[in-house]
């Protein structure tokens, strides 16, 4: 189920606003500024791997259609949105060099040393694509991995095995990129056809649950002719896994988007005032509930929420930072929405500070984007559930 769409250009515009009034206190400027930033442009979505690992194959197959071929190899490719079909070649002169179309159809420039794929398609309005070669030496590897784990929000990481050398380059990435990552067993027809993807899934599974998101089978020729047909051919795109990988992609992007936004939020709400969405039109445009049911509603969700994501880390081995932390942040933005419709009171100001230091607390945990951050956003959601139901304000 993919999460609500939200407008976010007004609210970078007020959390600019805030930022700009000097508000706030110096220790939250930076991340406010950081966090401007992202609302401000496309989730990067970083596709790495050895050459020959299936990139250009992966990103074509996301995008439907044939876009990079095999035009790409040993290149740093971008792939955003444009107005208009377009390339852009930057050389190692320094010269910066167009054509119109695709990059599978262009012919590269000698010296090209990066490539700018600009595509007028509305889903590269949300996210953008890079294509990141691993080669040279391990150390030379190692530092392109460090420097995408520093820049990109997602990394896809193709690989035909996820060998030894591939496991020992990525055991170097920080936690908090790997909980944005997805293992990606590009080629994996070739798998099947030697008998060998139960058997290499079974043997990478342990590996996996520590260093990504999931383990992805895909057929990545396989499931661009499904997206390319004419018909589209549904089955087939599902049995490509392209199905999988691309909605949990999509998932991980509308995550992250709600999360930049739910603290966007909570930061214009303590240090600039009202949101638009605060404002008594926007109320009057939301059907009423009754401030009891309201909060009932609101701590049983908590208590649901906090189980079902406890249920959810046991079930993968352990929680996945990014995605808890950025459900902890809506469950409790709930709950100080409902707060908010009951009538004023000594309970109901106590209630409504506690709710308040539960997001500061939690905005906290999500600038450690860990497994132990994680665990205390959940337990911080059981703990408040149960101080407003022993002491319940109205």
């Amino acid at each position: 189920m993919s999460l609500p769409q939200r407008d976010i250009t007004p609210l970078a515009g007020q959390l600019e606003h805030t930022l700009s009034s000097g508000l706030l206190p110096s220790d939250v400027t930076g991340w406010g500024s950081q966090l401007l930033q992202r609302l401000r442009q496309p989730v990067q979505v970083a596709v790495t791997g050895a050459p020959g690992s299936g990139k250009s194959a992966l990103i074509d197959m996301l995008l439907g259609r044939v876009v990079i071929g095999r035009n790409a190899a040993g290149l740093l490719t971008n792939i955003c949105h444009g107005n208009e079909e377009r390339v852009e070649f930057e050389t190692a002169a320094g010269e910066r060099l167009q054509q119109a179309g695709r990059l599978a159809n262009a012919a590269v420039p000698p010296g090209t040393v990066r490539v700018h794929q600009y595509l007028p398609d509305p889903r590269l309005c949300t996210h953008s694509y890079t294509e990141l070669p691993l080669a040279g030496p391990p150390a030379s590897q190692q530092n392109t991995l460090q420097q995408a784990s520093a820049e990109a929000d997602i990394i896809l990481w193709c690989s035909e095995t996820f060998s030894g050398a591939e496991q020992d380059l990525w055991s170097a990435v920080p936690d908090s990129t790997k909980d944005h990552s997805f293992l990606v067993l590009t080629m994996a027809d070739r798998q099947i056809m030697r008998g060998a993807l139960p058997g290499l899934i079974e043997a990478l599974e342990p590996v996996a649950a520590e260093e990504f998101l999931g383990v992805y089978p895909v057929a990545a020729i396989q499931g661009l002719t499904a997206q390319a047909a004419e018909t589209p051919a549904e089955d087939l795109w599902r049995s490509s896994g392209g199905k999988q990988l691309a909605d949990d992609v999509k998932r991980q992007i509308e995550l992250g988007r709600a999360s930049d936004a739910d603290q966007a939020e909570l930061l214009i709400r303590q240090f600039g005032g009202a949101l638009l969405a605060d404002t008594p039109a926007a109320a009057t445009a939301e059907a009423p509930q009754a401030p009891a049911a309201s909060l009932a509603a609101a701590l049983d969700q908590l208590q649901s929420g906090a189980e079902d994501m406890l249920a959810q880390a046991e079930a993968a081995g352990g929680p996945q930072a990014g995605p808890v932390l950025a459900q902890c942040m809506d469950l409790i933005l709930g709950l100080s929405a409902s707060l908010e419709t009951l009538p004023g009171s000594a309970a109901v100001s106590a209630a409504r500070e506690a709710a308040q230091d539960g997001e500061e607390l939690l905005m906290l945990c999500q600038l450690e984007q860990d497994e132990d951050a994680a665990i205390d956003a959940v337990t911080l959601l059981f703990q408040l559930k149960k101080e407003l139901a022993d002491d319940p304000p109205g």
